[in-house]
């Protein structure tokens, strides 16, 4: 009952959350037309990328063990452990800025002129670091509500504002609104976190031991966003703005289906760590089990929508997307194979099991990347949605494996 109370808490707010996304994106593509709608979105891709390189896997690595502590009711190491992880973080982060700067003057004339205009993207980086890692803090002491509001609502919702208010009509406009939203709220957030937890400067907590629980991380979590949006980096190379708009747009409203799966991941995977500390197999099967029924039923009605009535919820982007339709079903059939495996990636990384899952997600990227690669070369949006669909198949099915092989649970079982 915890856990159903929990992820219907969780599915609220981040319903609320992809609403707010939703009005924001389709406030957008209404406004400025679908290439600079489409440069806005390659800019977001490309800072997701960058920010997971920033966070050094330390987000996950911190809820988990942010869990086990606040349960431990231990307040001197947890706040050691989210100190000195902000402290690599934000440092990690500035260097990624400083890197990005130097590799966009690198570029040659015709694709600066492009991609000039998304430079003010890059300095938002820093900032939405800091806030996923003390979100995923915040999370670890379940404190839910706030976890989500600050991890997911906050920045969009401020970002809605900021455009409201300018009107921006140009790429630069947009990434300018949208970095001032993010430094916003990693001010609130850091004022959130001091203000809410028996606060110490302490840092003794071992470098080498948040070093190994991170490192594998690090590349699970930069491999993990990669395979997020690369459809929009493929087409955002290889294709046109536009293409990287009606992309986007179908991926964002397909992702809908994921939801529920986050929602209940909210609530289980602190769960999923303070169980298999304990040695409670027999609790943490069950966790699994119905974890994975709330995410099935939560989803299904969803997915009927978007086969069913795909011309119609693309067409409140903007008629020019409906063309879109065939991509909608597509995804949303993906994202529905995500739900169906379930937890497998938390359940994974909260059971000491980050570099089973790290090479499951590096071996299907690659994989997918050179697939998606040679395709995209006759059909960019084909390839697009293939890359896309592969990343996920292939992980969801040896991170199915893996948790089979390694705890005897069974995830396709329903």
């Amino acid at each position: 009952m915890e856990l159903i109370k929990g992820s219907a808490t969780a599915l609220l707010l981040k319903l609320l959350a992809a609403a707010l996304s939703f009005v924001v994106a389709a406030s957008i593509t209404r406004t400025v037309g679908q290439e600079v709608a489409g440069l806005y979105f390659f800019g977001t891709a490309i800072v997701g990328v960058l920010v997971s390189f920033g966070s050094l896997g330390l987000n996950n690595a911190v809820l988990k063990h942010v869990a086990i502590f606040y349960n431990q009711n231990n307040p001197i190491a947890l706040n050691a452990i989210v100190n000195k992880s902000v402290l690599w973080a934000a440092s990690a982060s500035i260097l990624v800025v400083v890197l990005a700067m130097v590799g966009l003057q690198q570029l040659g004339s015709r694709e600066l002129e492009v991609y000039a205009p998304l430079e003010p993207f890059i300095f938002s980086v820093p900032g939405l670091v800091i806030v996923a890692l003390l979100a995923h803090a915040i999370q670890g002491t379940n404190k839910l509500v706030s976890s989500m509001l600050i991890g997911g609502i906050i920045q969009p919702l401020v970002f809605f504002a900021l455009i409201l208010a300018v009107e921006p009509q140009t790429t630069f406009d947009l990434a300018t609104c949208f970095t001032a939203s993010a430094l916003l709220t990693t001010a609130i957030t850091a004022i959130y976190w001091v203000t809410s937890v028996k606060f110490t400067f302490s840092m003794d907590f071992s470098s080498e031991h948040l070093r190994k629980s991170s490192f594998s991380l690090l590349v699970f979590q930069v491999f993990q966003q990669f395979n997020l949006v690369i459809g929009q980096v493929i087409l955002g190379v290889w294709g046109t703005a536009e293409e990287v708009a009606e992309f986007s747009v179908a991926l964002k409203i397909a992702s809908i289906t994921s939801f529920v799966m986050f929602a209940v991941n909210r609530v289980a995977a602190p769960k999923f760590a303070a169980l298999h500390a304990e040695g409670d197999t027999v609790g943490l099967s069950l966790a699994v089990k119905h974890s994975k029924r709330i995410m099935l039923l939560g989803s299904l009605p969803i997915l009927f929508i978007f086969l069913l009535l795909p011309e119609f919820v693309l067409g409140l982007f903007g008629s020019e997307y409906k063309s879109g339709a065939v991509i909608l079903r597509l995804l949303a059939l993906v994202q529905l194979m995500s739900v169906w495996v379930g937890s497998v990636s938390y359940l994974l990384i909260m059971t000491g099991e980050e570099r089973t899952h790290r090479n499951n997600v590096i071996f299907a990227t690659l994989v997918s990347c050179l697939i998606g690669i040679a395709v995209v070369q006759n059909n960019a949006m084909m390839g697009a949605v293939l890359v896309s669909a592969l990343c996920v198949l292939i992980v969801s099915l040896l991170s199915g494996l893996a948790v089979y092989r390694k705890l005897n649970i069974n995830i396709l079982n329903f």
